[in-house]
């Protein structure tokens, strides 16, 4: 069987990651468990993800230059992923993004660097013009993390018009999203995504679910950590548990969950199959640091 191919577009980082005790206290100094320093961002740990599956991945993204492009750079080279630089030529440079993760409480806090303020470039609406030769026709999904939107619509539009399925990684709210939503295929969102002017008085599931589905997306999820996946499935409601687990580190989790979900939503158009084995992988990488430990720990079921 083919490698399943999937376009990852969003965000691209480096990610320097403290391992403490607990949350320090303000005007003081400690010392960190551990200090890991590695590429990160929701589309580029999702495309990483993918490939370590088995699939085949291609990032469209802002890495430009700087001092952390190289690493990031030479990671995509390890993992045989080609890059679309909205960034080349400009003076934008690989934010470089401190975590703070609590052992205590297994959370983690995440300071970003200033936005930067170069200007990026806009895709084409045409796949040819963009795509490597060897990548083929368009892949059977494209992800987006909802960073990029602007300088990608058109291309996402190119995409949507030729039958691709477009699959939302839907960390947090972001400008663009309302105008993409009755463009989707499948939206799959965090407990803190909220909908402008719709938080429900409890939970806000069932609002973004009920939103989604109005604006037309067969295929909805809302992740909520340790607890249950929410999901519809062309109306059909249906909840994934979560496995109980002790958690030793939850960052790049949800971009674990859509790297999976697409690798295998792309070998079979299947959405409730393909949650609930990205779901497994997705708790798995919350048993070891990092976002690829999880794949020295699978015997190759997962990808089945």
């Amino acid at each position: 069987m083919a490698k399943p191919r999937v376009l990852f577009v969003g965000r691209t980082t480096l990610d320097v990651l403290y391992r403490l005790d607990g949350m320090p206290e303000e005007d003081t100094k400690v010392y960190a468990r551990e200090l890991l320093a590695a590429p990160g961002g929701p589309a580029l740990n999702a495309a990483i993800t993918h490939s370590l599956l088995g699939g085949k991945a291609m990032l469209v993204s802002a890495v430009g230059s700087g001092p952390w492009a190289s690493t990031v750079r030479g990671e995509l080279r390890r993992h045989g992923i080609p890059l679309l630089d909205l960034a080349a030529g400009t003076a934008y440079e690989t934010p470089l993004c401190t975590v703070l993760a609590s052992a205590a409480s297994a959370t983690r806090t995440i300071v970003n660097p200033p936005i930067s303020k170069a200007t990026l470039r806009h895709l084409s609406d045409s796949w040819t013009a963009e795509a490597p030769p060897s990548w083929g026709g368009m892949p059977p999904v494209v992800l987006s993390d909802g960073f990029f939107l602007e300088e990608a619509a058109g291309f996402l539009s190119a995409c949507k018009n030729a039958g691709v399925a477009l699959c939302l990684d839907g960390g947090s709210w972001k400008p663009g999203v309302e105008e993409l939503a009755p463009s989707l295929t499948v939206a799959i969102c965090s407990e803190r995504f909220a909908v402008p002017g719709r938080l429900g008085p409890n939970d806000n599931s069932d609002s973004v679910i009920a939103w989604f589905a109005a604006k037309g997306v067969p295929y909805v999820a809302v992740t909520r950590g340790a607890r249950s996946i929410l999901a519809s499935d062309r109306g059909r409601r249906f909840e994934i548990e979560v496995g109980k687990i002790d958690a030793t580190d939850t960052l790049g989790a949800g971009d674990v969950l859509h790297g999976a979900f697409c690798y295998h939503f792309a070998r079979k158009t299947d959405f409730e199959t393909a949650l609930r084995r990205a779901s497994e992988i997705a708790t798995l990488s919350c048993q070891s640091p990092g976002a690829q430990a999880w794949a020295t720990q699978t015997d190759g079921a997962m990808t089945g």
